[in-house]
């Protein structure tokens, strides 16, 4: 899009709106990680959660969008499924492997414990997307008429916020098999907290796919050569639209479980589950999604690739990879005691620092990835090796953050099977669960390992 003229109905070739989104939702994304692992949580101001909390439907969004554009045809029929069902499938083993017990074998065994199996059961945003996208994968194909399935779309994403809240009272769903447990609420069950349940985080993705359903038939859609709407016009809409959904969320919110049935905790609990907040979530994208439509043709081209038009295209990579630079690396227990980044412990430069270099990093390898892929012999070269690598790492990662602990057992947090051993071993007495139950055990261990004296009356 050069111009943002508002007469010009060439039709749609890419969304650049959409692109853009999506490629600034991961980059807030990695913020989001970064400040709630690191800050000291009195440091994070309202404003700032508000805008974290923008991430997700944002992706769930765009995930429901883009599924209405790449499932129908510019003549109405429907695209194979099997090459979605394979993405879909790929998508679904990541977002699962993200919560196992870790990617080496002695998480697996020497490191695994009860809780960490149940966590690998948890509903987080890719499982919420995959599942949502398969149910409007089955709407679009049972209606196979595009302006239909939108409309089914709408009234699903509304009948979901309306029945999300009276599906997160307590009880609701509890005992149920836990692997589908979470699709229905995110009250904790047998240790696990669902993220994103489909209750109501599916109203995103169902309404992402109105969207799409729209923008199809008003910019890619081009009957006599010219598209009914250009790109300035449905910019313009998109704002109308956002403006009304955000001010009727904001107006209804409040008020929108006062009628007697629901407790005031109940009430603020739930508020994010109910209609008006998704509303005026997605208000807020839609109206961000609109500035950025704007802001796009008129600002000035840097020279070299755009990162965030290439985190938007390679998001996938871009949430597995922050994943695992923040919470398998730098959270790595030897590395986090070293360095001294323990959760909640930095102040603003800290962990502005880290959020920077988490950025760069993961910025830098969608950028190297883009240029990559459409080298096909290249790319699969590099997979190869990628796949031998985490092999590797499988068999032989991990053993120092089990050598770590077996060696200071008053520093773990994890029930593991061999801490009444190797606490027996020191000198120490065992616990039922092999946890240290004295502070000062940390405390002296830590001492140790820094070469600070440690009290002679502490067994060693």
């Amino acid at each position: 899009m050069n111009a943002l003229a508002w007469n010009d109905r060439t039709p749609s070739k890419r969304c650049d709106w959409l692109d853009l989104i999506r490629g600034w939702a991961v980059v807030v994304m990695i913020e989001v990680h970064c400040v709630n692992v690191w800050a000291r949580p009195e440091l994070i101001p309202g404003w700032l959660h508000y805008l974290n909390g923008l991430v997700a439907p944002s992706f769930i969004m765009c995930a429901g969008y883009s599924l209405a554009l790449s499932t129908f045809r510019p003549d109405g029929s429907l695209r194979p499924f099997a090459p979605t069902a394979r993405r879909l499938g790929f998508i679904l083993v990541c977002a699962y492997l993200l919560h196992a017990p870790g990617l080496t074998l002695v998480e697996w065994t020497l490191l695994d414990t009860p809780q960490r199996m149940h966590e690998l059961f948890k509903i987080d945003v890719l499982q919420c997307i995959v599942f949502s996208l398969l149910i409007l994968q089955g709407l679009a194909r049972c209606i196979r008429r595009p302006m239909v399935f939108a409309g089914a779309a709408l009234a699903l994403a509304v009948a979901v916020a309306l029945a999300a809240p009276r599906l997160w009272r307590p009880g609701v769903a509890d005992g149920l098999w836990l692997p589908l447990r979470g699709l229905v609420n995110g009250n904790t069950d047998r240790g696990v907290t669902a993220l994103f349940p489909l209750f109501p985080w599916f109203a995103f993705a169902a309404f992402g796919s109105v969207l799409g359903v729209l923008y199809r038939q008003a910019r890619v859609l081009a009957p006599a050569g010219r598209s009914r709407w250009s790109e300035a016009q449905w910019l313009a809409a998109l704002a109308g639209v956002g403006a009304l959904l955000g001010l009727w969320g904001t107006v209804y919110g409040g008020n929108w479980l006062a009628d007697g049935s629901w407790s005031q905790s109940e009430m603020w609990r739930l508020y994010n589950t109910t209609l008006p907040s998704i509303a005026q979530r997605l208000g807020v994208v839609c109206l961000a999604g609109a500035v950025l439509g704007w802001i796009e043709p008129l600002r000035g081209r840097w020279p070299g690739p755009n990162p965030v038009k290439a985190a938007s295209a390679e998001s996938l990579l871009g949430y597995m990879l922050h994943l695992q630079i923040i919470f398998g690396v730098l959270l790595a227990e030897p590395i986090r005691f070293r360095a001294g980044w323990e959760w909640h412990s930095l102040g603003w430069t800290g962990t502005l620092a880290l959020t920077a270099a988490v950025i760069a990093a993961t910025l830098a390898a969608c950028v190297q990835w883009q240029k990559i892929r459409p080298q096909p012999v290249r790319a699969w070269k590099l997979q190869r090796a990628g796949l031998t690598v985490l092999g590797v790492y499988f068999l032989g990662g991990g053993w120092v953050t089990y050598h770590h602990f077996h060696r200071s057992p008053e520093l773990a947090t994890e029930p593991y099977s061999f801490l009444n051993a190797a606490r027996i071993r020191k000198g120490l007495a065992p616990t039922p669960d092999g946890l240290s139950r004295d502070p000062q055990e940390a405390v002296n261990e830590k001492l140790r390992l820094k070469g600070g004296r440690v009290p002679a009356n502490i067994k060693r």
